[in-house]
């Protein structure tokens, strides 16, 4: 970050392809399962965050079922003959050429160079897709294709196939770089630690660890500037390297996100699209989120309608300032194909800089306040574009409404442990949520303090919450 505010341009390599197959470690905390007062629960160190695992239904309760695997989400949209050709250059390794085993496809063409055409448009449509789901293979500048083709009853079919990589000096100075690269970006992302439960509160830690850490190259010209290592291990990128760092992160984690090619305000750049619990999918820029020493928040989870910060009038950001082109080469043909967006902002509201343990849970119109939260009212809305207000002071139990001169929403208030409703987390929350995942009977679902005790927001409160609100009264679980 570090940088004066400014409309941040990107441009995204023009003939980014990329090679190679690698494992990426995902960061795993062992467990014991124990009991607690008959109830199932898993023990670890306090030293860590909750385990992904910790619940098993997390957000099941809410969702409408529609998230679906983004780890493969462009690779779904391919043809058979650009799904051999992705899994061969998967599986292929960080080498210089590629010989294509043809079993199975069938590529061809009323005459021999139509025959090579649509091969070389599966080959690119093949690249864009794996480039767009693993953000570790753009590290190639280009590639030359050989071909030899076969005639039957006046069709030509392709026979032999092959490519040749080449890499952009600037950034890898050969194949065995590539794979210290990729392997510094592995080891890095052990130590990146996401703290949250919810797809919120998951998102917002990943995008403030890469606005933190990261700085925006204003010269163009730094070395790995355009991929993840710039991002993740020399903290300098532009918004190629912001983006696939954010789903670099959000794959690991499990979380639905995607890579979106397109030009913003006009110019090249790159940004992510994520899927909330609510089916619905939101853009998330990073990018222009950095714009100096204070975090910001104004292209977090926006919609197609959003109003669009830094850019005068009544501009809708997704519409006229991020425009998807799915285009990773000139061709129209290899073109991906991206979600529709929600029309709103996630939340209707847009958060102040530096907002800390505040969330949103739109599928069920409740915000999570944070336990160590004063006036958190004071967190929503930017310059005047937003309107707040609330029915009482109290923190818990109040209703917060947002609007934006055209939606207005209104949103339960749960301080985050506060099961009492006294306003304050303490051991008394701690004993009624043990209490309640004995009898269960003890809170009413659908209330400000069922949500504040639902510290897993899975739907219930049972013993997986009583470690969560230890861990959290004791500040070892975070949320910001």
């Amino acid at each position: 970050m570090k940088r004066t505010i400014s409309k941040i341009f990107c441009v995204i390599m023009a003939l980014c392809v990329f090679l190679g197959a690698m494992s990426i470690g995902a960061y795993a905390q062992e467990s014991e399962l124990v009991e607690l007062e008959e109830i199932p629960i898993i023990q670890f160190s306090p030293e860590v965050e909750l385990p992904t695992e910790l619940g098993g239904s997390i957000n099941n309760f809410y969702s409408n079922g529609t998230e679906v695997d983004t780890t493969r989400y462009f690779y779904n949209q391919l043809t058979t003959n650009q799904k051999r050709l992705y899994e061969q250059i998967l599986a292929a390794g960080a080498v210089e050429t590629i010989t294509f085993d043809l079993t199975g496809t069938n590529i061809i063409g009323t005459t021999k160079s139509v025959a090579g055409s649509n091969a070389q448009q599966d080959i690119m449509m093949a690249f864009t897709a794996l480039n767009e789901d693993i953000p570790l293979f753009c590290w190639a500048s280009g590639f030359r294709m050989s071909y030899g083709t076969t005639k039957t009853n006046g069709i030509y079919k392709i026979s032999a196939l092959s490519v040749t990589i080449s890499l952009n000096s600037t950034h890898f100075a050969d194949f065995a770089d590539v794979q210290a690269k990729v392997d510094a970006v592995t080891q890095k992302l052990e130590t990146i630690k996401v703290n949250g439960i919810s797809y919120h509160e998951k998102y917002k830690s990943i995008h403030d660890y890469i606005v933190n850490n990261a700085e925006y190259d204003k010269t163009i010209s730094k070395a790995n500037i355009y991929d993840v290592y710039g991002a993740l291990v020399t903290g300098l990128c532009v918004c190629e390297g912001y983006a696939e760092a954010f789903k670099l992160i959000c794959d690991r984690e499990g979380l639905p996100c995607i890579t979106v090619i397109g030009t913003g305000n006009g110019g090249a750049h790159k940004w992510n699209m994520v899927q909330m619990e609510d089916g619905e999918w939101y853009t998330l820029d990073a990018t222009w989120d950095d714009q100096s020493d204070t975090i910001f928040y104004s292209y977090f989870l926006i919609g197609s309608n959003t109003k669009a910060p830094y850019f005068s009038g009544s501009t809708v950001a997704d519409s006229t300032i991020h425009i998807p082109s799915g285009k990773l080469f000139s061709a129209a043909e290899t073109a991906l194909v991206y979600p529709t967006l929600s029309t709103d902002t996630y939340g209707v509201g847009i958060l102040y800089v530096d907002t800390k343990d505040v969330h949103f849970d739109t599928s069920r119109n409740v915000v999570m306040v944070g336990k160590d939260v004063s006036e958190y009212y004071n967190y929503f809305c930017y310059t005047g574009d937003y309107t707040v207000s609330i029915s009482a002071w109290e923190t818990t139990g109040t209703t917060l409404s947002l609007s934006d001169g055209i939606t207005t929403k209104n949103y339960l208030v749960a301080m985050r442990g506060d099961v009492n409703v006294t306003d304050t987390v303490t051991t008394a929350d701690y004993n009624l949520v043990v209490s309640t995942a004995s009898a269960k009977n003890k809170v009413t679902e659908n209330t400000a303090n069922f949500y504040a005790g639902d510290m897993t927001q899975d739907g219930a409160i049972d013993g997986f919450d009583a470690i969560a609100l230890d861990l959290y009264i004791n500040d070892t679980l975070k949320f910001d």
